[in-house]
This record gives structure tokens, C-alpha cells and sequence, in this order.
């Protein structure tokens, strides 16, 4: 049989066991959750860090890295283990390290890039005055240079030949541990220019406007590039231009000819301003306007009092050619529309002075010719029927002509609308008759249509004198309708101056003295005499006249 103290002592380890046994694990678990926790807060620590400079100044901004080939970030997280860190820089050489990281991470501090560095070739044929380099960190200005080799920071680069007319400039990209070639080599020509004109000047341009030399012809003109240019040259007010291109090694020739010709302007009257339609002023006619295009040109005439004249000329080379012209005086277009106006209404006087007027603005006017023919016409049609109005007035005044004292006495007119052959025979006639009748000296016809007559009254005492009047009349047709009388009576006294000869001859000379406070004391029997002459004639007219 089992001894029961036994059993009891066997019994108590076991259930000691059995009571510690969920402590354990529970420590178990508490350690394993502590060394979980420390781990975390471990981990959480384990950090890379790192500061980049190059050349002593910070790059961070511009420096990329990678961790085990992943973007990474100065201060992130990193792992346990082993690791690779790169950072690359436009500017540095690339930079790379392995490492191991425990709890803690990982701290570099200051990583020193180094500067990455390429070369560039720089050659001028032939040697440029001036090459100037520039860069952000680099500058260089190489004179009368040929070209060089230069070791410089990775970089881009301006590089820029500078010679008397031409230059270029190029970038250049100098990368890390590589060569870059700059290369000037410009291609130079020359130009020979010359003109048929002396004193001719020139001005040579590129295309885009850039002058690149100017002065007197003839010239020649080195070192210029290989390339299009525009010539213009400069004669007096005249130019010409001409696009050529210069030769790489050769001397071009650019021959420019003025082919001018000249213009003759001649004015009536002389002394007109000669004018460009611009109102450049050339001279005054007569003028020769030398050194013209061949080509159409216009030129203006202009005189104080003329209206001003347009000149059209077509300009022929090596020729002179003339123009002559009559200015126009200023009214004249006036003028010939007053002269218009007039002859339409039928105003041939007013017509006249006007076409005149135009005819002394532009003698020799065809248009003012016209119109002075068609007036000319009518006016003489007027004046001979003026004139024939006029005959019986100029008959009587020619026939008072013969009679030097007629002019002292007074003048009488008549008119009757009875035809004047009728009137002149009645008259006669009328005058022929008693009382008081008349001796009719003279009568006749004076074609067409006047008669003129001399009728005369007489008392003579003989050697003691006597009186005698003269009725001088003309009757004549003015005008259809109308005929007009004219007449004087003439009164005299007569005196008789007797010359002896012997005792019993003598000699007498008869005088007629008119009655006329001029040549006679008047009284009152010489005063009656005028006025009963007048009245005798004037009663022998009414009858015939039809006039009370």
C-alpha cells in the first residue's frame, strides 16, 4: 500500500507548479509587451540626417537623394540593416555610401560635395578682337584671342566674338567631365563700290536695318562677312538702291549708274516760281531742273496774279526735255464764266468786257476766241444799226460844220412817225410858201433815208446893211417808225464896207455879223428877231409834223 506521507509530499510541487505557471506566462507576455514598446520607441528614433554643402554652401535645396534607391527625405524613418545613400547635385560629383543601421538611426552630418568640372574649346579664325565668357560663377573676357581651353564648373555658358561687323554668340553647356566646342569662324568678302556721279555718297546696311559702313564714293569695304547686304547711294536729292551679296574671298564689285536726264521750263511771262508738289522750291523761269529720274514727274508754276499751273513731264535719260506754257491770269476763269453767263441772257456788251478781260488773263485762248467771234458779230450788227440811228444827228452836225457861227445858236429836234422822204418834201415845200416864205438855196438826197436843207430869208438896204437868216435843216430816219428834224435858224446882221476906188468909183464888201451878245450889242428889236425866226420855222413845221 502507497504510503499516504508520501503521496502528500509528491503531491505539493505539483500544485505549486500548477499556480506559478500562469504567472510565468503572464510575465512572459509583460516582457515580451515591454520589449515590444522599447522597440517602437527605438524604432521611432531611428532616423537618417545629414547636412549637404559644396564649396561652403548649403545645397540642401538643390541636392536629391535616394535610399536603397527610393526618394527619401533629410530626417524620415529608415529600417534596420544595411543601406545605400546617394545625392546627386547638377553642380557635384554624385555621392554614395553603404551603411548598417542599429537602433538610433543614422546621422552624417556634413556631407561636402564636390564640384563637378567639364572642359570647353574655344577657337576664332581669324583672331576675334574681343570673346567674352560668362557664366554664374565664371567670367572671362579674352582679347585679339585666338581661342583657348578652359577647365570650368559644370554650367551654362554664354560665349559670345565680337569682331569690327560681325558677331555671334553661343551657348555652350559645359557638362561634368565632358568637352564643349565654341567655334568663330566668320567668312569674310569685300565690296567695291562706285558711282558715274562724283560727289556721290553710300550708306551699306544688312538686311535687318544694322548700318555697317557709310561715306564717299568711289570705296571698297573689307572684312565684311559673307552675306546679303543693301546698298543705297546719295546723289544731290536722289537715291538709289541695291541688295548684294558679298563673297567669302573675294572683292565684289557694285557699280551704281544714275541715268538722269533734265527738264527745260519756260513761262509766259518769265519769273514763276518752279516748285516741287511737295513745296521744295527750284528756282524761277526760265530753268533748267538738271540731275531727274527718268520717269514721270510734276513740277508747279506759280506768279503773283496767275493762277498757278501743274507741269506733267515724262523724263527721258541724257535728254533735256522742255516745256513752255502761258499762265493763266487770276480772273481769267472768272472771267470767261461772267462772259458765259452774259452771252446766254443775251448781254453781248457785257459779254465782250468780260471775254476781254479773259483774253488779257490767257491771250490766245480758244474757248475766249469763241465767245469774242459770236459777240464780235452781234456788236457790229448793233453798231450799224446804231449808226443808222445816228445818221440824221451826224448829217445835221456836218452840215452845221460848213457854217463856223452856227454853233452860236440854239439847236431844235423834231420827231414825227411820217416817212422821212414824205416829211423832208413837205417841209421844202412848206418853207417855199408865204407869208414869210424862204429861198431854198440847197436840197438834197442823203442815202438812205436823210435830207438835208439850206433855206434862206434876206433884207438888204445896199450900201446901209441889212438882215438875212439861214435855217439850216436836216430831216432823217432814225429807226423804224421814227423820224427826226433837226434845225437852226441863223441869224445876221449885214454890213457893207464900201473901199473908193476914185472920185467916182468905189468898191462895197458885204459882212454878216451874227446876232449873238459875242459879236453884237444885243436890244430888245435884236432879242425879238431870234425868237421870231425860230417861231416862223416852227410854224411852217407843225403842219407837215400833224403837230398842234
Amino acid at each position: 500500500m502507497p504510503n499516504p506521507e508520501n503521496n502528500e509530499s509528491e503531491t505539493e510541487p505539483a500544485g505549486l507548479s500548477r499556480t506559478l505557471r500562469p504567472l510565468g506566462w503572464w510575465l512572459l507576455l509583460v516582457l515580451g509587451l515591454f520589449g515590444l514598446h522599447q522597440h517602437q520607441l527605438a524604432m521611432e528614433r531611428t532616423r537618417i540626417n545629414f547636412s549637404v554643402f559644396m564649396q561652403g554652401q548649403n545645397v540642401v535645396a538643390n541636392t536629391a537623394g535616394t535610399l536603397d534607391g527610393e526618394p527619401m527625405t533629410i530626417g524620415q524613418k529608415i529600417s534596420l540593416g544595411h543601406h545605400t545613400l546617394t545625392l546627386s547635385n547638377p553642380k557635384a560629383e554624385p555621392f554614395t555610401t553603404n551603411f548598417f543601421c542599429w537602433y538610433g538611426g543614422q546621422n552624417y552630418g556634413q556631407i561636402n560635395l564636390i564640384r563637378s568640372m567639364g572642359t570647353v574649346n574655344i577657337m576664332a579664325d581669324p583672331a576675334a578682337p574681343v570673346i567674352n565668357l560668362t557664366g554664374p560663377e565664371y567670367s572671362l573676357t579674352l582679347t585679339n584671342s585666338t581661342g583657348t581651353n578652359l577647365t570650368l564648373p559644370t554650367d551654362s555658358y554664354e560665349i559670345q566674338a565680337l569682331y569690327p561687323r560681325w558677331s555671334r554668340t553661343i551657348n555652350a553647356i559645359v557638362a561634368n567631365r565632358q568637352t564643349a566646342y565654341c567655334n568663330f569662324l566668320p567668312r569674310y568678302g569685300a565690296l567695291q563700290l562706285s558711282c558715274n556721279r562724283e560727289g556721290a555718297t553710300y550708306q551699306l546696311q544688312k538686311l535687318d536695318g544694322q548700318e555697317i559702313d557709310s561715306g564717299n564714293l568711289p570705296a571698297t569695304i573689307t572684312e565684311l562677312p559673307a552675306d546679303d547686304y543693301q546698298a543705297t547711294v546719295y546723289y544731290h536729292n536722289l537715291n538709289l538702291k541695291k541688295q548684294v551679296f558679298v563673297s567669302e574671298k573675294f572683292t565684289n564689285d557694285l557699280p551704281i549708274n544714275f541715268y538722269l536726264g533734265t527738264a527745260h521750263l519756260e513761262s509766259d511771262p518769265d519769273g514763276a516760281t518752279v516748285e516741287t508738289l511737295e513745296g521744295a522750291y527750284l528756282g524761277q523761269t526760265p530753268l533748267n531742273v538738271i540731275d531727274l529720274l527718268p520717269q514721270p514727274v510734276q513740277f508747279r508754276l506759280t506768279k503773283p496774279g496767275y493762277e498757278s499751273a501743274t507741269v506733267n513731264l515724262d523724263i527721258v535719260a541724257n535728254q533735256t526735255t522742255t516745256y513752255r506754257t502761258n499762265l493763266i491770269g487770276a480772273n481769267y476763269r472768272g472771267a470767261m464764266q461772267v462772259a458765259r453767263q452774259a452771252l446766254a441772257v443775251g448781254n453781248y456788251h457785257g459779254a465782250a468786257q468780260a471775254v476781254e478781260e479773259a483774253l488779257a488773263a490767257k491771250p490766245g485762248d480758244a474757248d475766249a476766241l469763241e465767245i469774242k467771234k459770236e459777240t464780235d458779230k452781234y456788236l457790229a450788227a448793233e453798231r450799224l444799226e446804231q449808226e443808222k440811228y445816228l445818221r440824221p444827228r451826224k448829217l445835221f452836225d456836218a452840215l452845221c460844220a460848213d457854217y463856223p457861227d452856227s454853233g452860236l445858236f440854239k439847236e431844235y429836234e423834231l420827231k414825227t412817225s411820217l416817212p422821212a422822204q414824205d416829211v423832208s418834201t413837205a417841209i421844202v415845200r412848206s418853207l417855199q410858201t408865204s407869208p414869210h416864205a424862204f429861198d431854198i438855196r440847197n436840197s438834197w438826197a442823203s442815202p438812205p433815208d436823210g435830207y438835208e436843207t439850206v433855206a434862206h430869208q434876206s433884207f438888204s438896204l445896199g450900201f446901209l446893211g441889212g438882215t438875212e437868216r439861214v435855217c439850216l435843216l436836216v430831216v432823217g430816219q432814225s429807226k423804224p417808225g421814227e423820224t427826226e428834224i433837226f434845225f437852226k435858224v441863223l441869224e445876221f446882221e449885214i454890213q457893207t464896207d464900201v473901199q473908193s476906188n476914185g472920185l467916182l468909183s468905189g468898191q462895197a464888201e458885204k459882212k454878216l455879223i451874227p446876232v449873238d451878245p459875242s459879236r453884237l450889242q444885243m436890244n430888245d428889236l435884236l432879242e425879238s428877231r431870234l425868237r421870231d425866226g425860230v417861231q416862223i420855222v416852227l410854224e411852217k413845221l407843225r403842219p407837215v409834223l400833224r403837230q398842234p
